[in-house]
């Protein structure tokens, strides 16, 4: 029997896939038809979780509302965008999979994506053959349509030959009363299925009510809950539980819960706003002077702290050309590490005793304290840290400052200016001043980089790919993991104006990973991040000033 994966997004439309869902199960079985995947084990990787339910999958069933496409996350950024989406990991793991197809339904009249608005991963739904969903009175005869297509008789079950109609509206009204919502939903398709309903009784009409009726309980009961935690005194947790509230029901607050969002930290303006000069033909700036840095060998410091492979790759001032649009940009002398953060040296900052569990780094991130490292999905020491936060990686900056400062007091650890690079600067290491499309040419080569081509499946040792490295030194600019970058998507230009940064802004990722095809590993390509989130196709190096002799 065929089986199906119905991926929708429940702010978009919800209630239509629950009414899919009924029909097919009433024609492939309860057992042959996937929709929410709600019972993930504590502690496992959600991705993971969904991959696998996906995999089980003969055909999946992408239902496509008026905002399928739009649907923005608590920082205005499209929940598509963002690679932790689940509707995203659903609908990229069945385009992966030959065997399964991959089934646009278009429903409330919405439109088929274009290519062009799709995540790279994403764009081949753009040219698969969609179908249409109407609403009533055409919904089911257009459901009918795509169970035939799936190979399933329409059929209605075995029951007794004198269907009593007027009986089972009598006992539909009687659930329907006592918002017994799952039986008379069942009933009501035993209605349908028996061809005996009146005209007078609006099948049709009656379903809606029962949906709309579900969805309003199971949002005053949710609500509900936020309610009471409103009456404690923590705010905080208030907040953090209205933004998953509201995925599910956007925008619905009666009692203006939305005013317990906190305030931007003001000390990560301290450490974290760029102390860097960015110039653009188009917008001039003037450039700012680098913070002065002690006088030592960084290098050798760096790796009595965290170990090999460390290196420091020098990149000249002067102009080169940034972006898609390859406008020309000028930054300062700066240098940036060669390779990503490895698992071992990461291991360092973890293990320390002054390290990962010290809430000094972790002032203003992640509410104030260190929270459990992420799992290593490659536990080898020379392969790039991955499953880390972009809140994981200021923290380590953050110690790593200190440390080769000799212990210098937190307020000034700013100074040494070991931190993220912003985007402009990885962009600049990555791609030399030509404009160039991967760190060592205009043309993709699997045999010098790991992504989706290279066939490994997994990420390699940050050493393992010479031959790509950048026109500055750097390797793995390309593929291995995407590299979190301190740089607010949502305004680029914040970083060069030295303006404040909030905390809870997505963050720009570059460079692609393992997972990616060519295209998203080209040095101009950005996505993003929310910063809590965490990926095994995430990790990130570091970013300093030259020493000053």
């Amino acid at each position: 029997m065929t089986k199906i994966f119905i991926s929708y997004r429940r702010a978009d439309s919800r209630k239509d896939a629950g009414r899919i869902y009924d029909r097919l199960v009433e024609s492939f079985g309860k057992d042959n038809v996937f929709k929410d995947v709600d019972s993930i084990p504590m502690g496992m990787d959600f991705r993971g979780v969904l991959r696998e339910a996906v995999a089980k999958c003969d055909v999946q069933l992408v239902i496509i509302g008026k905002v399928w496409l739009s649907v923005a996350d608590e920082h205005g950024q499209r929940r598509l965008d963002n690679p932790g989406d689940f509707v995203r990991i659903e609908v990229e793991t069945a385009l992966q999979r030959d065997s399964c197809t991959v089934i646009p339904v278009l429903v409330d009249n919405a439109a088929m994506p274009a290519a062009d608005d799709l995540p790279l991963d994403l764009r081949e739904l753009a040219f698969k053959n969609a179908t249409v969903v109407r609403d009533d009175p055409d919904f089911h005869t257009d459901v009918t349509r795509i169970i035939r297509s799936l190979g399933a008789p329409v059929a209605s079950p075995a029951r007794p030959v004198a269907f009593n109609a007027l009986e089972a509206i009598s006992r539909f009204y009687g659930l329907f009363e006592e918002e017994n919502w799952d039986a008379a939903r069942a009933l009501l398709v035993e209605i349908r299925a028996s061809g005996k309903a009146p005209k007078v009784f609006n099948l049709d009409q009656h379903e809606q009510e029962i949906w709309d009726a579900m969805l309003a309980e199971e949002r005053e009961a949710e609500y509900d809950v936020l309610r009471l935690m409103a009456q404690r005194a923590n705010t905080a947790g208030v907040w953090d539980a209205l933004q998953v509230f509201w995925q599910s029901y956007p925008d619905y607050d009666p009692d203006q819960l939305v005013r317990f969002k906190p305030a931007a930290p003001p000390l990560l303006s301290k450490v974290l706003t760029s102390a860097g000069g960015l110039t653009s033909k188009r917008a001039p700036q003037q450039p700012k002077s680098p913070p002065r840095v002690q006088k030592a060998d960084s290098t050798a410091t760096i790796r009595a702290v965290i170990g090999d492979p460390f290196e420091w790759c020098a990149v000249p001032a002067g102009e080169f050309l940034y972006g898609e649009d390859k406008r020309k940009l000028t930054l300062p002398t700066f240098q940036i590490a060669k390779y990503p953060i490895t698992y071992q040296q990461f291991e360092a900052f973890v293990a320390a005793k002054d390290g990962f569990a010290d809430s000094r780094w972790w002032q203003g991130l992640a509410g104030g304290k260190p929270i459990a490292p992420g799992k290593q999905a490659w536990k080898i020491a020379d392969h790039p840290r991955e499953n880390v936060s972009w809140y994981d990686a200021i923290a380590f900056c953050r110690w790593l400052s200190f440390k080769v400062g000799g212990g210098t007091a937190l307020e000034k650890v700013n100074e040494w200016a070991l931190r993220l690079p912003t985007e402009f600067e990885w962009e600049r290491a990555a791609r030399g001043t030509d404009g160039r499309e991967y760190p060592y040419g205009n043309t993709f080569d699997a045999t010098q980089c790991n992504t989706k081509e290279s066939g490994n499946n997994k990420t390699t040792p940050v050493t393992a790919y010479p031959a790509g490295e950048s026109p500055v030194g750097a390797l793995d600019m390309c593929g291995n993991v995407w590299e979190w970058c301190l740089t607010d998507y949502g305004k680029p230009a914040a970083d060069a104006a030295g303006e404040v940064l909030s905390s809870d802004n997505a963050r720009v990722v570059r460079g692609g990973s393992w997972s990616v095809i060519q295209g998203s590993a080209r040095a101009a390509y950005r996505d993003y991040g929310a910063p809590l989130l965490r990926f095994n196709i995430s990790g990130f190096r570091v970013f300093a000033w030259l020493p000053i002799s």
